[in-house]
Formats: C-alpha cells, structure tokens, sequence
C-alpha cells in the first residue's frame, strides 16, 4: 500500500532570465516500509523533489504543477499551519551535512529533546519526558555514554557521530517517512557502511518508509527496494534494485553505472558533457546530447515510458517497437556477470 504519491511535479525557480526548470512532471511512489533511492548527478532534481515534498522550498520557487498525496490530502494545497503538523513530525528529514544543520552554540540533547512529542505533559514533566527521550535515541543510533553526551556541542563529535545525532533528531517526533538528503555524502567509507547499517536496521524495526537521495548506486545497491534515476528533472529510469542493477535500460543509467569504480579496472569512465542549462530545457529527450545512441526522435519529442516488466520502466525511445536493437555495452554486461546478474538488454 502506498503512503505517498507524487503526481506531476514541476517545480521551477526564478532567475534574471526564464526560469529555471529543476523537475518536470515527476510521478513517484512510496510504499509502506519501503526504501525508495532517487539517483542522479547533481542537478537532476533529487532534493528540489524532496523539499517539495516536506512545504521547505525557497521563496525563489514556484510549484507550477502537481500534487503530493500523503494522508488522503494534497500537501501542496495546506496552509503553513497545516503542514507545520505534518513536515518534522510525520515526514522528516536527515540532511546532508550535520554541521551545518546543527546548532552549534546548543548542546546536542537539547536540539533532539526540541523534537520530542510531550503528549500533553507540561512543565517539569515535559522537561524531563523530553531529557529521557532524547538519552534513549542518543543510545538508539549508537551514542556511546548518553547521559553524559546529551550536555555536549556538536564539534565535540565525529563526523559520524553528528550524523548519528541528526539521524536522532528526525525520528524523535516517531515519524512515518523520513528523508534522506544524501546523509553519507561528506564520510569515509568505514562510517557510511555503519549509518547505511543504522537506517537499515532503524526502517526495520520502527517499519520507516523512505525516500533515500544519492549521488552513488553503490549505496543504492546497499540500501535500496525501488530506484528512480533522475535526469535534467525527470524520472528516466524506475524499478526494483535488482532490476536495475541487473538489467539496465536507459543509457543515462548505463552512463551513471559505468563511472563507478569497478573490481579489476584501472580507468574510470566519464559522462561526456554536462547536465543542460534548465533554463533552456532542451526539446525531447534532455539527455540525447551526451547519449551515443540518440535518434533523431530524441532531439524532436521527449520519450513516454515503456514498460520491461511490471515494475520496471524506462523513458527511451530506444524501446519502441520501430527503434533499432541496441546491446548493453559490453565492459557493463561483464560487471553484470562479475556480481552475478543477468541482463538480455
């Protein structure tokens, strides 16, 4: 059962000149326990989504189109009041960088306690409510000693540690999505390993939906039931993780998959070109100037989606019915075989 729908999205932003286009008539769902991973290269419209989704958009953006379906209500339609019941209590988000989401001037136990629900308690009682709650998630996402660390600052604690303390903060109201902006981006591989482990375990055992946003499929690959892989702010690309994974069909995933590191191979391949100027959204399919297997009809009209199997979908018009056969290139359908898919693309 879903819990979130997004329906149409398209968000812009003003600039001097026409405005900046960053999603574009996005649909996604998010099922119940489910862990959805938005992919792209910066610029794609992972976290503009996001911030869509939870009312935190800048006054320089525009919702032009969509709804956000939580509830049975249309959060882009409530008032600030409305949604100030909903965002950080109900949906809520673990950003990026903990040192600059913290307080720094703030012990770290007063900023999780500001999140905790009193349930009618006032007063001293709420105080001390709040104080108990906030020690009992310190030891939740793996706070050594608390009791004593709830009275410190944030810059008395690791990188890792600041993560786990926001991590902390988002789940103290008991919401039922959370968002995560890239929670792994600024840490060593060791730490990301044990936060991508915490969520884990933490979606398990408080049944979290979520919606993860990131730069690396490798921690998609860790993390992940579902993907979207967004481009030039649509979605090209959605399915299961092993579908993805798997059987890759848009060549911008191909693209993204083959510029990780790989087992055995001394280069890196790189996506020529850049990500388009949204300002000047390009007719058809945005990614046709960087993709070596552009038709014609990919410069004119932007693909639909074209089913492979009944979860998984891909927007290229390399899979209508009149399109040439293209292969998989062939140094990923060999990482393919290396991890132990299959892959007839």
């Amino acid at each position: 059962m879903d819990i979130l729908k997004i329906k149409n999205l398209s968000v812009s932003f003003a600039t001097d000149g026409p405005p900046l286009r960053a999603v574009r008539g996005v649909d996604l769902s998010l099922a119940e326990g489910e862990v959805l991973a938005l992919v792209g290269e910066s610029g794609s419209g992972k976290s503009v989504t996001s911030k869509a989704v939870l009312g935190i958009l800048p006054p320089s953006a525009t919702v032009e189109s969509g709804e956000v379906i939580y509830g049975g209500r249309n959060l882009l339609s409530l008032s600030k009041t409305e949604m100030t019941s909903i965002r950080g209590r109900e949906i809520s988000m673990v950003p990026q960088d903990p040192f600059l989401s913290l307080d720094p001037i703030a012990h770290v136990g007063s900023q999780i306690a500001e999140s905790v629900c009193v349930e009618g308690r006032r007063g001293l009682e709420a105080r001390r409510y709040k104080k108990d709650r906030a020690i009992e998630l310190m030891r939740e996402v793996g706070i050594p000693d608390a009791e004593r660390r709830y009275g410190e600052y944030p810059f008395r604690f690791s990188g890792g540690m600041r993560q786990r303390i926001a991590i902390a903060a988002a789940l103290a109201p008991s919401p039922k999505i959370l968002i995560c902006d890239e929670p792994t981006t600024a840490l060593d591989v060791t730490i990301e390993a044990q936060i991508l482990d915490l969520l884990d375990r933490l979606k398990r055992e408080r049944g979290l939906s979520m919606i993860f946003i990131t730069h690396d499929l490798g921690v998609v690959a860790r993390i992940a039931d579902r993907v979207a892989v967004m481009y030039a702010g649509r979605i090209v690309e959605l399915g299961g993780v092993e579908e993805v994974f798997y059987d890759p069909r848009h060549p911008y995933t191909w693209a993204l998959m083959s510029s990780m590191p790989a087992a055995g191979e001394k280069t890196l391949s790189a996506i020529p070109g850049s990500v388009p100027d949204m300002r000047y959204p390009p007719c058809g399919d945005a990614f046709a100037p960087r993709n070596e297997w552009a038709m014609r009809i990919d410069t004119v009209l932007a693909p639909p989606f074209f089913d492979i199997t009944p979860t998984h979908s891909v927007a290229s018009w390399l899979y209508h019915e009149d399109a040439p056969k293209v292969e998989l290139p062939p140094h990923l359908k060999a990482r393919i075989k290396v991890r132990g898919g299959k892959s007839d693309a």
